[in-house]
């Protein structure tokens, strides 16, 4: 492994996204003593998305080199493990296909990385750039991978940063993979929008001891599609994205809350099901941002409903307190394999 920065971009029929998604990446302002390369990491497509980005690349003339992989157990989580195992530097930058990344993005990150050698991953902020014109309600949504992740630059206050965008060392993962860490989310497969995998990946990194950093100058665009622009796509989004809970609140318990046996789990727990029965209730009541129910009735919809999928997951116990108990074995075997 050597000292440079590899940028992968996971897609799944991104072949009418790629080219403006390569485009920003080849017009990187990267120090020449800064080694990079770009990997595509095709999940399984449909759409000779591995060609179009083949020669999207070659078209604007960028010395960097350039690879596509090919991963056919369709999942992202699947796509960033083969990434990983392929990236030959130490940082690994992760681009979804739709992320447009400013001119500096490559170089800050990489200066960032080798500046705080405890940082595990360093997430930044995006901003979202519709293909048409969005309903007002969409500009209050908060689960697109968009906006501030800290009120500063700095630590992330709950470990955890989204995954657009995002810079990884790569020992970290080596350390996860010699204490056996394997997801247990496979984040998006395919039309599916099941997500939580990021976090869950930055939730091991910091039990392995690294911390999660964020910086605002890490800037980049999150295009949104028109097919995107929809209460239907977001009601889906938020009822598949409440199903990775089971794996990430015991993660968030351990981690946030200090949790390290059954009881406190359980007591914590119960805190969880209380704060998002009470919003719920708060919701139905029309007692939560006064006014927006009638000025903004979709959105008061999909508030509902969020917090609705996030109860009728909670019924998992039984996963829940299952996955509690493989967190901690994790976490002992990284402090063994560490000692």
């Amino acid at each position: 492994m050597s000292t440079g920065i590899s940028i992968i971009i996971c897609t799944y029929n991104g072949a009418t996204r790629l080219p403006d998604t390569l485009r920003h990446i080849a017009v990187q302002q990267v120090c020449p003593k800064v080694c990079w390369e770009v990997l595509v990491v095709d999940n399984a497509s449909t759409d000779q998305s591995a060609a179009v980005a083949t020669a999207a690349w070659r078209s604007y003339g960028c010395p960097a080199s350039f690879r596509v992989l090919y991963q056919p157990q369709k999942g992202l989580a699947y796509a960033r493990e083969l990434a990983l195992e392929e990236a030959a530097y130490d940082f690994v930058l992760f681009c979804d296909d739709d992320n447009w990344l400013s001119p500096s993005y490559v170089n800050l990150a990489y200066d960032l990385m080798q500046e705080t050698p405890t940082a595990g991953v360093l997430g930044g902020y995006g901003e979202l750039v519709f293909e048409k014109d969005p309903p007002v309600w969409m500009h209050n949504l908060t689960a697109l991978a968009s906006g501030p992740q800290a009120s500063a630059s700095g630590k992330a206050p709950y470990n955890a940063v989204y995954g657009a965008g995002c810079v990884i060392r790569k020992a970290v993962i080596q350390k996860l993979a010699v204490a056996g860490f394997k997801p247990l989310l496979s984040d998006r497969k395919g039309k599916q929008l099941s997500a939580g995998g990021d976090y869950e990946l930055c939730y091991a990194i910091a039990l392995a001891g690294y911390e999660i950093w964020y910086d605002e100058r890490l800037r980049f665009k999150h295009f949104m599609p028109q097919h995107r622009i929809s209460a239907s796509y977001y009601q889906q989004l938020l009822k598949e994205g409440a199903e990775s809970l089971p794996v990430l609140i015991p993660y968030r318990l351990r981690l946030n809350q200090n949790c390290r046996g059954m009881v406190y789990f359980n007591l914590n727990l119960l805190r969880v099901f209380v704060f998002y029965f009470r919003r719920l209730v708060w919701l139905l009541l029309g007692k939560v941002a006064p006014g927006k129910r009638n000025k903004e009735p979709i959105l008061h919809k999909l508030m509902l409903l969020s917090n609705f999928y996030k109860l009728y997951t909670l019924r998992n116990y039984t996963s829940m307190k299952y996955n509690f108990k493989k967190v901690l074995e994790l976490e002992r075997r990284l402090t063994r394999y560490s000692s």
